[in-house]
């Protein structure tokens, strides 16, 4: 008899465990760790102002913080803010890219370089006085051959794509890169490039939140995947 009223407590208690298990399954789940942290980004992501950035302009602040700082930026029709200027006693076009409406790249062009060997080897001492030592070139190489330096442009985060029009356009559509240095720190990523176009060549710095940066690779996984969907739909 105690052997059988021992089994039938060790049945019980079974049966409690797994009604406890089943119970538990089919609670509502909460926010998985990495949607947490994403939650938390996205806040922080509000209030951040980065030390750095371009000129005047830091990395998170708004379209209209970044025009009260560099006042001569005019917003074009395509959406992004531009700014015709002289830096390094060279004509440049700059661009502002706003990730979530927050300063998150900024790109510089001189497209009109006469000596483009000497003036590379102006930038990058430029370069080198404000970031430090630059990466070293067989690094470089390694995750650009990876790729994990993706090329891209600051008009990019822009609603609509870079026109052919635009000096962006030009690029992406004619354009072959050269990435020549790069630049890390605990807030930016800079990369100096040298575009070659059929006629002429274009000097580049290019500027992007270190902070923003995931944001802006995540951005470019989704816009590609739906740009594949769409070719999906005319097979």
């Amino acid at each position: 008899m105690e052997n059988k009223g021992l089994k039938r407590w060790v049945v019980c208690g079974w049966v409690c465990v797994g009604a406890l298990a089943l119970g538990c399954s089919s609670a509502p789940k909460g926010p998985t760790m990495q949607e947490r942290r994403a939650a938390i980004r996205d806040a922080y992501s509000k209030t951040y102002r980065g030390a750095e950035g371009f000129q005047a302009a830091r990395w998170g602040m708004p379209l209209e913080e970044v025009r009260a700082a560099i006042p001569e930026a005019e917003l074009g029709v395509d959406g992004v803010l531009r700014l015709k200027t002289t830096i390094a006693d060279a004509p440049a076009e700059v661009s502002f890219g706003f990730l979530k409406e927050r300063l998150a790249a900024v790109d510089v062009f001189f497209p009109e370089v006469k000596d483009e060997l000497a003036f590379r080897g102006l930038l990058k001492d430029l370069l080198t006085r404000k970031y430090g030592t630059p990466r070293h070139p067989r690094e470089v190489r390694r995750e650009v051959k990876r790729g994990l330096i993706p090329q891209r442009f600051a008009a990019d985060l822009a609603p609509q794509a870079p026109t052919p029009e635009t000096l962006e356009g030009t690029l992406a559509a004619k354009g072959a890169f050269k990435l020549v240095d790069r630049w890390v720190t605990g807030e930016s990523l800079v990369n100096l490039g040298q575009w070659r176009l059929p006629d002429s060549g274009v000097m580049s710095i290019q500027y992007e939140s270190a902070f923003y940066a995931p944001g802006r690779t995540d951005l470019d996984r989704r816009t590609f995947n739906e740009a594949r969907e769409e070719l999906v739909k005319e097979l």
